[in-house]
């Protein structure tokens, strides 16, 4: 299911499933956002701290469905990452969110939610910044305004030094947080990616313990199946050789394309990208390209 594309003056609701934020930052993101001409619905609960959490459980939920329930809201924007929203999974109704979707934006450990809402609803919904990497990277604010307007194609090209195996593929992108996808394997809320262009980024990890996420992944029998493999951005873990040289030694058996580099995730690109759409990768013509709109326009 398809969210309406974003128009001026749409009310967007901010939320924090995740970690504490910078209030400061907090305030630059917003004032970014009501210069692009939108309107903001803060959660009631946002600035709530309960250690390395932005509240309680219960907090967290209320404010996340009383986002997606309100009429006039149009988007829902995570505030920031960390660590928190897989712990409100069994807080959250899933039958009152089935209606028609809207826009939700998020990355890292909004990979739960993402994976979650695809699973079951079958919402498409977008990776791309968190409402902290907007106030870090104002630039990011073009990309947001028409990409989720419904002003862009989708579409990315790579080059020959992106290509890690050649190959075409199509499928439906799925993915993000490579830790998060881990941690949601044998939960209900794990997405079936079999015939799916995955795409994966993470950050702070060393190359031993991306290894044993990606291993943990292709042990439950969820590679061998890929149309495609995407690599975002790794920031902070360890060379990019070193990520490319481990992901190719472990899909040496399998036989779809594999990219690598591309402006997704942690790092100074954070393209926004639907997840959950149908999209082909061509490594011939270096092109990641979604093959119908996301948005209903």
């Amino acid at each position: 299911m398809k969210p309406r594309a974003l128009q001026p003056g749409d009310l967007l609701a901010l939320v924090a499933p995740s970690s504490p934020f910078d209030p400061d930052r907090f305030e630059q993101g917003s004032r970014i956002l009501e210069d692009l001409g939108y309107r903001l619905l803060p959660g009631n609960h946002i600035h709530k701290r309960r250690g390395y959490l932005a509240g309680s459980e219960s907090e967290r939920a209320q404010d996340l469905m009383r986002a997606f329930a309100q009429p006039d809201v149009s988007a829902v924007v995570c505030i920031r990452g960390g660590y928190g929203s897989s712990r409100l999974l069994p807080w959250l109704s899933f039958p009152r969110l089935g209606g028609q979707p809207k826009i939700f934006l998020g990355f890292s450990d909004a990979t739960f939610l993402h994976m979650a809402f695809q699973t079951r609803l079958k919402w498409v919904t977008f990776h791309g910044p968190n409402l902290m990497n907007l106030a870090e990277h104002p630039e990011f604010a073009a990309d947001f305004q028409k990409a989720l307007s419904g002003k862009q194609d989708f579409t990315w090209s790579f080059g020959e030094d992106n290509v890690l195996r050649h190959g075409t593929g199509r499928g439906r992108l799925m993915g993000g947080n490579l830790t998060c996808m881990a941690h949601l394997l044998g939960t209900p809320y794990f997405p079936d990616l079999e015939g799916a262009v995955l795409m994966i980024e993470d950050c702070s990890e060393a190359l031993y313990r991306l290894d044993r996420l990606f291993n943990h992944l292709k042990l439950a029998g969820k590679i061998e199946g890929l149309a495609g493999l995407v690599l975002g951005q790794f920031k902070d873990c360890c060379t990019c050789g070193q990520i490319r040289d481990m992901i190719l030694e472990s899909v040496n058996t399998c036989s779809f394309p594999v990219v690598a580099g591309l402006p997704f995730g942690h790092g100074l690109q954070n393209r926004i990208i639907p997840l959950g759409v149908p999209f082909s990768l061509n490594t011939y013509e270096g092109k990641l390209q979604a093959l119908e709109n996301p948005l209903v326009l």
